[in-house]
């Protein structure tokens, strides 16, 4: 028959084997405890992500030249922290869109601005001054389309004389209007407005300004709206 004392060597075995014993999942102590180291871990990226505020953009991998395609070898991207300027720049986590060719020289390490990018016909296109009358200049807006008319100077006749209009550009866009509300060029007899000329054409309508015709920008029409419209 067990004495008292062999039955307290017993709770005293048993008191050490429980604490011996590696806790399970269902202990709450243990779940408490995965919980907070969890949340730290989750806390520590968060803050990471938060410190990391950069923003990639393209950088110039090269000096580039007005006029050239654009591919993904002339940039590279580079990680910036800015907010003000940030949508000046290419965004350098997207692709460039085929096509694209630069507008406006870019050095080697430069950030390449939005503005530099554009068409094949963008890059070759070109901006000419062209004389015009101030009444009909007051009347157009940067942006619009006009057909250029110009009237060559007649050779032939006594004094100052004009041919008939002739058609020299057709769809041209207005790319700047003088400031009209500040009287530039008014009462002058003539005012600048800047259009923007194909490469192929640049050479006929400087050569009319230089040759003193009479041109005239005249709205291009618009198009109709359909039925239903």
């Amino acid at each position: 028959m067990p004495t008292s004392s062999d039955g307290a060597v017993d709770g005293e075995r048993t008191r050490q084997a429980r604490r011996l014993r590696r806790p399970g999942w269902k202990d709450l102590r243990l779940l408490v405890g995965l919980l907070l180291v969890l949340g730290s871990v989750a806390g520590g990226i968060r803050l990471v992500a938060a410190l990391d505020d950069t923003t990639p953009v393209y950088a110039a991998a090269r000096n580039l030249v007005p006029g050239q395609p654009v591919s993904a070898t002339d940039l590279v991207p580079v990680k910036v922290r800015m907010e003000d300027n940030l949508a000046r720049y290419v965004d350098g986590s997207q692709p460039l869109a085929e096509g694209t060719h630069l507008l406006s020289a870019v050095r080697a390490g430069e950030l390449v601005p939005a503005a530099s990018l554009g068409t094949a016909r963008e890059a070759l296109d070109k901006t000419v001054s062209v004389p015009v009358d101030p009444v009909a200049a007051s009347a157009l807006v940067a942006g619009a389309v006009v057909d250029v008319w110009v009237s060559r100077k007649d050779p032939e006749a006594v004094g100052e004389a004009f041919t008939d209009p002739e058609l020299l550009l057709a769809g041209a866009l207005v790319d700047q209007v003088p400031d009209q509300s500040k009287g530039l060029g008014m009462g002058l007899g003539r005012t600048a407005v800047h259009v923007v000329v194909p490469a192929e054409q640049v050479g006929q309508l400087i050569g009319a300004v230089d040759q003193g015709a009479r041109i005239t920008l005249v709205p291009a029409p618009r198009p109709v709206a359909g039925p239903g419209r």
